[in-house]
C-alpha cells in the first residue's frame, strides 16, 4: 500500500508577521497573504466540486471544465493564477457553499455551477488553447470575468445555455436555438477598455491599450469576420450573425460550421467526477493540481454572508507566526507577484443599482428592449482603472459587469455611464498621486495600488446628482481579497483613504484564514467607536486594523500644507478611537497566541502615534468628537440597569443613527451657529445653551443630551462629570446648567 505525497508546507516567516501586525507590510508581505488565498480558494474549489459531483446538468461535464482549465494554467499559469484570485472567483466559491449547504437561494443549481466552465472558457482564453464547452448564460449575457459581457439578441429572461468555442485567444459562441430553427453567431476577440476612453466615437486618452487574450504568434489584428460590417464594430467584435439549425432553412447566408464539431478530448488523468482532478505528475510550479489540503472536506462552508469578516469554518490553513501552514503547493513566491499592465481577471462584489438603456438595434439584426442595467452592444467590455508604476501600467477592473462582484447574491449589471466612468479615473488618478506622496517604504497606512483588483462602484451610475465629499458606503469582503466596493465621492482624498482603508480589511480577512487570531463567541455586546450598533470581536478586531491604517494615512498628511488641518484632526481622532479598542481586545481574554502578538503589535504602532504631537485645536475637537460619540451610542444602545450578572444590557428599541459629528468637528467652523458647532468652535458655553434649548422641546433626543453631557464636562471636568460621560446612560437629564 502506497500513501500519498506528503504536503509541502509554506511558512510566514517571524518579520513578515511583524511588519503586518504593526498594521503595514511590505510588499513581500502583501504576497505571502496572495499566496495563502491562492491556496485557500483551491481548497474550497475543490471542496465544492466534490459537493457538485452528483448534480444534473445540461452543461458540459465539470470533469472536462476542470481538464480545460487546468490546460489553460499549464499553458499560461500567471494569467489563470489571475483569474483564480479574481475576487469574483472567490465570491462565486463562497456563495455556491452557501448554496449546497441551504444557505443561500438562487436560478437553478446547475446554472451558478455553471460558472465553472466559464472560468474554464477564459482560461482557455487567455492560454490560446483550442476548446468548446457548453456555458450557462444569464438573461441572454455571458459573461466572461475580466473581460466583459457577452449579450446575444432576442434572447428570452433567465438561464439557457450556449455554446462556446475557444481558438487562438478568438471565441465563437453560438446561442440557444431560437423558435425559427436559427441560432445567434458572435465571434469575437474579448478586450477590456480604460475608463478614460470617454466616448466609443470620441479620442481616446493616452494609457494602456485595451487588454484581452494576447496568445503567442497571433498578431493583435487578425480577425475574421463573418461578411462584411455595416458600421464600425464594438470593442472586440468580430462578427455576428444568425444560422439555421441543421435542416432548416438557410437565413443570411450559408450557415457557420458549427463549433461543437470540434473534437472535445478531456485532458488524460482528467477524473469523471466533477472537482476530482488527479494529481499532475508534472514538477511544474504552483500548477493547479495544486489544489488540496490534508483534508479534502476542510472548508464547512456553512458560509453566511460577511463583510470583511473571514469564516473561519471554512479554512483548515491555520498555524502560527514561524511555524507551518500546511498545504499542497509548488513553489511559492511569483504566484502573488503585482500585476503589471495586464487587466486582470479581478473582479469583484458590488453595485446594485441598475443604469439606462443603451442605444442600439443593429441594421440586420434588430435588438429588442434590454433590461435597464445593460446595453445592447453584443460585447460590452469591462472598464478598467489605469495608472502608471515604474514597472509598466496597471489595470485596475471597475467592475459594474460581474454578478458576483457584490459582497452577498448575484446581482445584475449595473452599468456606468461613460461620463461617470471617466470621472471614476479623474478621482482614482488624483488618489493614486496622494497615495505616492508619501513614498515607497512600506507602512501603516501606506498602499501600492497596484495590489488592489478591483473596484466596484455602488450605488450610482450617472454624473448627476454631483457625488458628495465623503464616500458613503464602502465595503470588501474576506471572500474576494482586495477588492471593494465604493460609492464614488467628489473627493480624491476621500477616495484614497478609502482604499487604504478597505485593503486593509483584506491583509486581516487574508490573516484570519492562516491563523486562529481570537475565540470569538460571535455576540455583539462591544463598543466600536466608528458604528452605531454594538459589534462582536471578529468587526471589532477588523475596525481596530482598518483604522490604525487610516490613521497612518492622515499622519502622513500632516507634512502637506493643504491637507493639514484635517489631517491633525483624523490622525488624533483615529489614532485615540483605535487603541480604545485595542484595549478592550486585550483585556477580552479571547486573543489566542498569534492574536495575541498582532494586537499588541498595533498596541506598540499606536502608543508611539500617540506620543506624537497635533495642533492643539485639532486635538481638541478630535477629543470632544471621540467623546461625542461614546456618549451617543450609549444613549441609544445600552440599558439604564446592568443585567443580572454585571454585564451590559441593551435597550430593545436600539436603531441606527447616522454619524453626524465624526467629519463635521474635522474643521472650526468660522461662523458657528448650532449647538454642535459652537462645541467645535471651542465655546461649549454657547453649546451648552443650544443643546438646553433642545432638550426643553424634547428631553429624550439622544443627540441633543449626549451633546448637553459633553459640553458640561467641559465647563466643570470634575469627577462627577467624568462619572456621567463613563455611564450616561444612568443620567436623568436636567435642562439647565
Amino acid at each position: 500500500m502506497t500513501s500519498a505525497p506528503r504536503p509541502a508546507p509554506f511558512r510566514m516567516p517571524d518579520r513578515l508577521f511583524a511588519q503586518l501586525a504593526s498594521g503595514g507590510g511590505s510588499p513581500e508581505a502583501v504576497a505571502f497573504l496572495e499566496r495563502g488565498e491562492r491556496a485557500r480558494r483551491l481548497l474550497l474549489l475543490r471542496t465544492l466540486l466534490d459537493r457538485l459531483a452528483d448534480l444534473p446538468t445540461p452543461l458540459t461535464p465539470v470533469a472536462q471544465a476542470w481538464a480545460t482549465f487546468k490546460e489553460a494554467a499549464e499553458r499560461a499559469p500567471e494569467a489563470v493564477d489571475r483569474l483564480l484570485l479574481a475576487p469574483t472567483t472567490g465570491g462565486w466559491i463562497a456563495h455556491m457553499l452557501r448554496r449546497v449547504h441551504g444557505t443561500a437561494t438562487g436560478p437553478p443549481l446547475w446554472a451558478e455551477a455553471g460558472r465553472l466552465n466559464v472560468l474554464a472558457i477564459t482560461a482557455s482564453l487567455h492560454a490560446g488553447t483550442e476548446r468548446t464547452l457548453t456555458v450557462p448564460l444569464t438573461d441572454g449575457g455571458l459573461h466572461l470575468p475580466g473581460l466583459g459581457t457577452l449579450r446575444v439578441p432576442d434572447e428570452s429572461p433567465g438561464p439557457s445555455v450556449a455554446r462556446a468555442a475557444t481558438r487562438a485567444g478568438e471565441l465563437t459562441f453560438s446561442g440557444p436555438p431560437r423558435h425559427d430553427g436559427t441560432r445567434t453567431l458572435v465571434t469575437c476577440r474579448p478586450t477590456t477598455t480604460p475608463a478614460r476612453s470617454l466616448r466609443p466615437d470620441g479620442p481616446r486618452a493616452e494609457g494602456p491599450r485595451p487588454d484581452g487574450p494576447r496568445p503567442e504568434g497571433l498578431p493583435p489584428e487578425r480577425t475574421r469576420p463573418h461578411g462584411p460590417r455595416r458600421s464600425p464594430p464594438e470593442p472586440g467584435v468580430l462578427g455576428v450573425r444568425s444560422r439555421p439549425e441543421p435542416g432548416a432553412s438557410p437565413r443570411w447566408g450559408a450557415p457557420e460550421p458549427d463549433p461543437s464539431s470540434r473534437r472535445e478530448t478531456p485532458e488524460a488523468g482528467a477524473s469523471p467526477r466533477w472537482g476530482a482532478p488527479e494529481p499532475d505528475p508534472s514538477p511544474r510550479r504552483d500548477t493547479l493540481e495544486a489544489d488540496a489540503s490534508p483534508r479534502r472536506d476542510a472548508p464547512d462552508a456553512d458560509a453566511s454572508p460577511r463583510r470583511s469578516t473571514p469564516d473561519a469554518e471554512a479554512s483548515s490553513l491555520r498555524g502560527t507566526p514561524g511555524t507551518d501552514i500546511t498545504s499542497r503547493r509548488g513553489t511559492p513566491a511569483e504566484d502573488a507577484s503585482p500585476r503589471q499592465g495586464v487587466p486582470e481577471s479581478q473582479v469583484v462584489d458590488g453595485g446594485r443599482e441598475a443604469e439606462r438603456n443603451g442605444p442600439s438595434p443593429g441594421p440586420r439584426h434588430p435588438v429588442p428592449p434590454v433590461p435597464p442595467a445593460v446595453e445592447a452592444a453584443p460585447w460590452l467590455p469591462l472598464r478598467t482603472l489605469t495608472h502608471t508604476t515604474p514597472a509598466g501600467p496597471v489595470a485596475i477592473p471597475l467592475d459594474d459587469l460581474d454578478p458576483y462582484r457584490d459582497l452577498d447574491d448575484p446581482v445584475p449589471p449595473a452599468r456606468l455611464d461613460a461620463d461617470e466612468a471617466a470621472e471614476w479615473q479623474r478621482i482614482f488618478d488624483s488618489a493614486v498621486a496622494l497615495l505616492a506622496a508619501t513614498g515607497t517604504a512600506p507602512g501603516p497606512g501606506r498602499l501600492d495600488p497596484a495590489r488592489i483588483r478591483a473596484v466596484v462602484p455602488y450605488g450610482r451610475t450617472a454624473l448627476d446628482p454631483p457625488a458628495p465629499p465623503t464616500v458613503g458606503v464602502s465595503a470588501s469582503s474576506g471572500d474576494s481579497f482586495g477588492a471593494m466596493l465604493i460609492s464614488r465621492p467628489g473627493s480624491a482624498l476621500a477616495l484614497a483613504e478609502t482604499l487604504v482603508h478597505e485593503f486593509q480589511h483584506s491583509k486581516l480577512a487574508a490573516l484570519l484564514h492562516l491563523f486562529p487570531l481570537l475565540d470569538d463567541d460571535r455576540e455583539e455586546r462591544y463598543y466600536a467607536p466608528w458604528r452605531a450598533d454594538p459589534r462582536h470581536l471578529t468587526g471589532l478586531l477588523h475596525g481596530a486594523y482598518a483604522f490604525t491604517g487610516v490613521a497612518g494615512f492622515w499622519r502622513d498628511r500632516l507634512a502637506q500644507p493643504e491637507h493639514a488641518e484635517t489631517a491633525a484632526y483624523h490622525f488624533a481622532l483615529r489614532r485615540l478611537q483605535s487603541r480604545l479598542v485595542v484595549r478592550t481586545l486585550l483585556t477580552s481574554g479571547r486573543l489566542t497566541a498569534p492574536g495575541q502578538r498582532l494586537v499588541s503589535g498595533l498596541a506598540r504602532t499606536l502608543d508611539g502615534w500617540l506620543r506624537e504631537p497635533v495642533a492643539p485645536a485639532a486635538l481638541a475637537r478630535a477629543r470632544t468628537a471621540a467623546a461625542l460619540h461614546r456618549t451617543q451610542w450609549r444613549l441609544r444602545n445600552v440599558a439604564a440597569a446592568d443585567g443580572p450578572d454585571g454585564a451590559l444590557r441593551f435597550r430593545p428599541d436600539r436603531a441606527f443613527w447616522p454619524d453626524t459629528r465624526t467629519h463635521a468637528f474635522a474643521t472650526r467652523p468660522a461662523a458657528p451657529l448650532a449647538p454642535d458647532e459652537h462645541l467645535a468652535a471651542g465655546d461649549p458655553a454657547a453649546a451648552l445653551d443650544g443643546y438646553t434649548e433642545a432638550l426643553a422641546r424634547d428631553p429624550a433626543d439622544p443627540h441633543a443630551r449626549s451633546g448637553w453631557i459633553v459640553a458640561r464636562a467641559a465647563l466643570d471636568p470634575g469627577p462627577a462629570t467624568r462619572r456621567t460621560l463613563a455611564r450616561p446612560e444612568l443620567l436623568q437629564p436636567q435642562p439647565s446648567r
